[in-house]
C-alpha cells in the first residue's frame, strides 16, 4: 500500500526460532516475545500493514507452513521479496542460532560460510540468503535486515 511520502509497499518477515533439534543447542527462551513485540512495533509505530507483516517461529499454535523450518523460511522469503519495486521498504528479523560452517566453494575470505538454523537443525548459508533476500531486490528499494544471532556479521555479505 503506497503512502503520500512517495513509499512503496512495506512488507515484513519477522523469524523467531526458540529451540533447535539437534544436539548442543540450548532454548533462547525470549526468541518469541522479542518477535512479536517487534511486530507490534511494526505496526504500530512504523505503519506497516498487518497483513504484510509475517511471523514466523516454533510454536504448535500456528499453522505448519510459519513454522521456521528450512524450506518454510526460504518460501517466506522468496514471497516477501516477490513483484518488489522501486521505493518498496522489506524489514527482515531473526532471532535463533547463528554459526560457522566450512566454505565448499572457496568464496570467504576466512574460509567459514555464516548460518542461521532452522527449528529442525537444517541450516542456511549466507550466500543463499543473500541470493533470496538482497539480490531480488530493484535499485530504489530498501532492506533492513536485523538479526539476533552469533555469526551474524557478515550474513548477507558486503551489502
Amino acid at each position: 500500500m503506497a503512502n503520500s511520502t512517495n513509499v512503496g509497499n512495506k512488507k515484513a518477515l519477522l523469524i523467531a526460532v526458540r529451540s533447535v533439534d539437534k544436539k548442543g543447542f540450548l532454548p533462547l527462551w525470549h526468541a518469541h516475545e522479542d518477535a512479536e513485540s517487534l511486530k507490534r512495533l511494526l505496526i504500530d509505530n512504523f505503519n506497516y500493514p498487518e497483513a504484510n507483516v509475517v511471523l514466523m517461529k516454533d510454536d504448535v499454535k500456528l499453522p505448519k507452513h510459519l513454522w521456521p523450518t528450512r524450506d518454510n523460511i526460504l518460501e517466506q522469503i522468496t514471497k516477501m521479496v516477490a513483484n518488489a519495486s522501486a521505493n518498496d521498504r522489506f524489514f527482515f528479523y531473526y532471532s535463533g542460532h547463528g554459526s560457522q560452517v566450512t566454505c565448499q566453494h572457496h568464496t570467504e575470505t576466512d574460509g567459514k560460510d555464516e548460518v542461521i538454523y532452522a527449528y529442525t537443525g537444517r541450516y542456511i548459508i549466507d550466500n543463499k540468503l543473500r541470493k533470496a533476500l538482497v539480490e531480488p531486490l530493484p535499485r530504489g528499494s530498501k532492506l533492513f535486515a536485523l538479526w539476533d544471532s552469533c555469526h551474524s556479521e557478515t550474513i548477507l555479505g558486503q551489502c
